[in-house]
């Protein structure tokens, strides 16, 4: 049943909300994929918090261009599921990655649009293998960490060594 006039509104005015409050856009198309897995698909982004959304690339392009992002919705064709996040900026790109080689020519990255920056093609397939943000924390802290134990190492070999000394000293007195 085709949607009314007053509903296309409603629509366009959520998706233009989203797209203004989204760092993280991601814009793919799909085709034949089942219920089963859209619904697996969709339950590992939530999970993430990470909303995907199936539009009309007509009421997408009518929201992209009211938000001021009309080189978003450039190349769409067929049929065009999108997908924002609020916190982590390359995860969703991560997942629908991941997915997609699970489910070879039912899902395709097409356009993402990340912290105001738009990217494509290739540019997509480099930051799949960029760290995300819990990785480049546990880096961080590993790095930190390494100072550290070495003063902790370097301090503990001392107080050893002044022991030793002192025990060799105790010793010898007996």
């Amino acid at each position: 049943m085709p949607l009314s006039k007053e509903e296309k509104k409603v629509i366009v005015q959520e998706l233009i909300e989203e797209l203004r409050r989204s760092p993280s856009i991601v814009l793919s198309t799909y085709q034949g994929i089942n219920v089963k897995s859209i619904s697996e698909l969709r339950d590992s982004l939530r999970e993430k918090d990470i909303k995907f959304k199936i539009y009309k690339n007509t009421l997408l392009r009518i929201a992209a261009k009211e938000a001021g992002l009309e080189n978003l919705t450039s190349g769409l064709s067929g049929s065009t599921a999108v997908t924002f996040s609020q916190e982590e900026s390359i995860l969703p790109i991560k997942l629908l990655h991941k997915f997609s080689l699970d489910n070879k020519e039912q899902l395709k990255l097409g356009i993402a649009l990340l912290e105001g920056k738009i990217y494509f093609g290739e540019q997509l397939e480099r930051i799949v293998h960029l760290p995300n943000k819990e990785e480049i924390i546990a880096k961080m802290l590993r790095s930190m960490k390494i100072p550290i134990n070495s003063t902790v190492f370097v301090l503990k070999s001392q107080l050893s060594g002044l022991v030793n000394v002192l025990d060799q000293i105790k010793k010898s007195k007996l």
